[in-house]
């Protein structure tokens, strides 16, 4: 023991034990769907991470019968992926198959082993098995190590825990709170800049040619030779799709169109620009384009060791492009689809998984356009960071979003993103413009890389406080508490609590068990009487097993779902047929 004691650098008055030993471990168990509810009927419902707070669950669905109950002041633990993640319960609660409860004997502190979980708990996430989904095993959670001292001295030790965590979870406030003012700023200028609040001075000063009327009449003539050219392409694709449609089903190249003005909708209304600007859509004032689906399906071969790297939706985030892991595509595919490459320059358009959001691609560099997003090329010059600064703004995106089609995947067509409507001034203030914001945004961007170092500081200093506590190195603290004397009474108290559980298991009414028998999607839907989510709705339903199948059973019948948006999860219901 006295080598064991030292390996896990633990006083000679501290021991070593298995978690079995001082606590008793409740695997959670999944209830008929048909009791889950969202009317308070029975007790709170938690089914995983899902629901976990900092150090307390949020309750939002309840159970009418539960068959596994954790007390109050256990912990729960996630054991199906993720694993490894705890938190407090804050009254008896059903626990279902993704938890685990966890009851502490003889007066051990509960916070005790819910800190110590948390120190280790990479190591717990490494003791997952699977090869799909990770879990853990309840002989697992018995079998891991917990260091132990006398219970007065764990109790020190967990109030002086709480102390020291006190300070660091409000300065970790704090930092939150400067954080989420930093984007807030990053949108209050975004909204000044479209608004031309920023330039106002500027414009003042160059109170000469600065409209932007004679610009956009410049753009016209360009865009009409662009467009002349846009219908030969397109020309030539037809007769290509013509030729090579026999015996197979390409989808038909669309004919390039030009964009009607912009709608005076309500939000224009409301959007009072400087009398130089001037109202215009994207399509004029730029060449839009997508990877066609004949050319998709036709000429795309990926590779990792293609010629030419693939900009896909993932390499555009919310806050503009982002380099990250490319695709390429292979040599012989990029003479038919020349007119999908990228020279660097373009904006890019998420119109399909992250809806809006917009990048411009860094000048000089070559891409091959992928699937599921477009591109914008400006003409005569536009300042494209300006066009993606406007489109990232809060009103600008809710412009670009305002005719999305509202359907299982919501997406933007090409004419919906040509007919965006965009606030231009002249070509000199764009300039302006994008100048004060990145200016702006580079201070916005150090201090949050500061905020960001400091918070990772705070991790780092709890999880030294948490090694040293179970180090026994926190608090200076002697006792002539025995530990064995402890660990015997822990079996005494462990042993009732499992004969009273057996008797109260004895005496409940005996249910008839079985097999739950697996129904059509909508057959579940019609008899459950609350919203349910996908993963119960998979595991009920005669496609569990057959991924594909399933989601083409939810595509037959989706137009007869609803959607319910609850705090943590998507919940799928039947449409009401009287509405």
């Amino acid at each position: 023991m006295k080598e064991l004691l030292e390996k896990h650098n633990l006083p000679e008055s501290w021991e070593l034990v298995k978690l079995n030993d001082i606590a008793y471990i409740n695997m959670g168990q999944s209830p008929p769907s048909n009791t889950y509810n969202y009317n308070k009927e029975g007790l709170p419902f938690f089914q995983g991470k899902a629901e976990f707070g900092k150090l307390y669950p949020t309750v939002v669905k309840y159970c009418s019968q539960p068959i596994k109950v954790a007390k109050k002041n256990d912990i729960l633990i996630s054991v199906r992926a993720p694993i490894g993640a705890t938190n407090i319960a804050t009254e008896d609660c059903c626990i279902g198959r993704g938890l685990a409860s966890i009851n502490t004997f003889g007066k051990i502190p509960h916070l005790y082993v819910l800190w110590y979980l948390r120190l280790i708990e990479n190591e717990i996430i490494e003791f997952g098995t699977g090869s799909v989904f990770k879990a853990i095993s309840k002989i697992t959670l018995e079998n891991i190590n917990i260091p132990i001292s006398s219970v007065s001295e764990t109790e020190r030790i967990v109030f002086k825990i709480e102390e020291l965590f006190s300070k660091l979870d409000e300065a970790e406030k704090g930092l939150e709170k400067a954080s989420k003012g930093l984007k807030i700023y990053r949108q209050t200028l975004l909204n000044q800049a479209f608004f031309g609040k920023l330039t106002e001075r500027w414009r003042r000063e160059n109170s000469i040619n600065v409209s932007s009327k004679q610009l956009i009449d410049d753009i016209k003539k360009e865009r009409q030779t662009k467009y002349d050219l846009e219908v030969l392409e397109w020309e030539k694709s037809l007769k290509k799709w013509k030729e090579e449609k026999k015996g197979k089903r390409p989808s038909k190249p669309s004919k390039p169109i030009v964009p009607d003005k912009p709608t005076e909708d309500q939000m224009l209304k409301t959007w009072k620009l400087p009398k130089e600007w001037q109202w215009t859509q994207l399509g004029l004032i730029a060449f839009i384009t997508k990877l066609a689906g004949f050319e998709y399906t036709e000429y795309v071969k990926y590779t990792e060791k293609g010629d030419l790297p693939v900009i896909k939706a993932e390499n555009i985030g919310q806050d503009g492009f982002k380099k990250t892991v490319y695709s390429k595509v292979i040599a012989e595919s990029i003479e038919p689809l020349k007119r999908s490459k990228l020279v660097g320059g373009e904006l890019i358009i998420v119109f399909v998984g992250s809806l809006g959001n917009v990048g411009t691609i860094p000048k000089n560099q070559s891409f091959f356009l992928g699937p599921n997003i477009a591109m914008a090329r400006p003409y005569n010059e536009i300042n494209t960071k300006f066009l993606e600064y406007f489109y990232q703004s809060h009103r600008g995106k809710k412009l670009l979003l305002a005719t999305s089609k509202a359907v299982a995947q919501p997406s933007l067509s090409m004419g919906n993103i040509r007919q965006t409507p965009i606030a231009l001034p002249c070509k000199e203030e764009q300039f302006q413009i994008v100048q004060i914001i990145e200016n702006q945004f580079t201070l916005i961007s150090n201090l949050e890389k500061n905020v960001d170092n400091v918070l990772n500081e705070i991790i780092a200093l709890k999880h030294s406080i948490l090694k040293k506590a179970f180090e026994g190195r926190l608090v200076n603290y002697t006792s002539n508490e025995s530990i064995e004397s402890l660990l015997n009474d822990i079996q005494i108290e462990k042993k009732l609590y499992l004969e009273n559980l057996k008797e109260l298991n004895r005496s409940k009414p005996k249910q008839k068990k079985k097999m739950e028998e697996k129904k059509p999607i909508l057959e579940i839907l019609k008899e459950s009487n609350s919203p349910i989510s996908a993963k119960e709705l998979w595991e009920k339903s005669t496609s569990e097993g057959d991924i594909e199948r399933f989601y083409n059973e939810i595509k037959e019948i989706y137009h007869q779902i609803d959607e319910v948006k609850s705090k943590t999860e998507s919940l799928l219901t039947l449409k009401d047929e009287d509405k």
